[in-house]
């Protein structure tokens, strides 16, 4: 049976060379025998995972057949966890290339001292019937695949497994993984008798956290500091309509945008130290905004002598916090990694608004200079007045007065 395994597995490395999307969907055969099967692309990292689970007495297997593809020094693993699905207490396969080009196989137990750069801990709990790794050089992927003997904390209900790809190896160490999302991801929780995944709730909040975000931060807000800018005064004289226009496009965009920084905050707890800098900006982006919402009722009269001032306050908090917002939304776009068209969207809405702007500016300074030519050619059409004479006036008589 051995040997059919082996073809198996150079018929996955000639399908992985020939890159197409219709390859990586197909995955070998288990063998024969009770199974419950599951292949399917991981959501993370390009991986790839095959799960044969054969419930058979007296002890359960898994075969596995785990694919990534790897830096050309780098090493991939592969793991379950009895806990929850998470790195630390995995009971992980770790593959990787040694210096003369063999392929290294090894077994271990994830710690916690393991995320700080010491050493891997012995004491892999399942039973290893079989187990190996092919690499290709053209394609650059790693293929681990195994037979392990269940033990009693995992069934085909809820089977937490983990999978990772490092840049090398330090020694007998592993170098650590990039401390990015995708790699903070590489685990869920599969049910093999139904094929449910759980984690994707998370996913999915995260896609609604960066939707709000450039929803309510990035494009409502900017458009009420427009209405302000351009319909109060000067060009566009709209009286108490851009105030209501102004105040109701800050409500909108403060509350979506508000809605979309608590499920940022409640996401990803543990990673405040990775992803701090999104972190801190938007907890000032939520600060300023709140700031900026209070001018509803802390604004000053007009006739109020500290008005002046309240303006200048006003307005340099608006253009701070707009200036922070774009950045901390290209921040989390880097973070998220999310298709192309996300952050292509987002660039295309920038040269909107940032058209619109232009355009309406150029029309004020066109307004304003035209307004001011016509008033000083006027000025000099209006005929000046007559002159008057430069002649003396005549002299006053004055009579004199007589004493009786």
């Amino acid at each position: 049976m051995h040997y059919l395994f082996y073809i198996q597995v150079c018929l996955l490395l000639i399908t992985s060379s020939l890159y197409s999307t219709k390859a990586q969907d197909q995955c070998p055969p288990c063998e024969k025998g009770n199974q419950t099967y599951l292949c399917r692309s991981l959501p993370t990292l390009g991986a790839k995972v095959r799960l044969c689970y054969y419930n058979t007495t007296p002890n359960a297997t898994l075969d596995v057949m785990f694919s990534v593809v790897i830096p050309p020094n780098g090493w991939a693993a592969w793991g379950l966890n009895p806990v929850r699905a998470q790195m630390v207490e995995s009971q992980v396969l770790i593959a990787h290339r040694n210096p003369d080009k063999s392929i290294n196989v090894s077994q271990a137990v994830l710690t916690y001292d393991t995320k700080h750069g010491c050493g891997l801990r012995s004491g892999f709990e399942p039973k290893v019937y079989r187990i190996g790794a092919n690499y290709s050089e053209e394609s650059g992927m790693m293929i681990i695949y195994s037979k392990l003997g269940i033990p009693q904390w995992c069934d085909s209900t809820r089977c937490s497994h983990v999978w990772q790809v490092g840049p090398g190896m330090n020694g007998g160490s592993l170098v650590r993984h990039a401390r990015k999302l995708q790699n903070f991801d590489s685990r869920e929780t599969i049910n093999m008798t139904n094929h449910h995944v759980s984690g994707r709730r998370v996913r999915a909040l995260r896609k609604a956290h960066g939707i709000l975000g450039i929803a309510g931060w990035g494009f409502l807000l900017p458009c009420g500091v427009i209405a302000a800018r351009y319909f109060r005064d000067f060009p566009f004289n709209c009286i108490r309509l851009w105030f209501v226009v102004h105040v109701g496009l800050q409500i909108c965009g403060y509350t979506i945008g508000t809605a979309g920084w608590a499920i940022g905050l409640s996401l990803q707890s543990d990673h405040f130290r990775t992803f701090r800098a999104h972190r801190i900006i938007g907890i000032i982006i939520f600060g300023l905004a709140t700031l900026q919402m209070l001018a509803i009722f802390l604004k000053p009269k007009k006739d109020d002598r500290y008005r002046r001032y309240w303006n200048i306050y006003h307005h340099f908090v608006g253009y701070t916090l707009l200036s922070l917002i774009v950045i901390n939304i290209f921040e989390g776009l880097a973070i998220l990694q999310p298709p192309k068209s996300w952050k292509h969207t987002y660039i295309s809405l920038l040269i909107l608004l940032g058209s619109i702007v232009l355009l309406l500016e150029i029309f004020t300074w066109a307004k304003f200079y035209w307004i001011n030519f016509d008033f000083t050619f006027n000025l000099k059409n209006i005929p000046p007045p007559p002159m008057r004479s430069l002649q003396p006036p005549p002299p006053v008589q004055r009579r004199a007065l007589r004493i009786r």
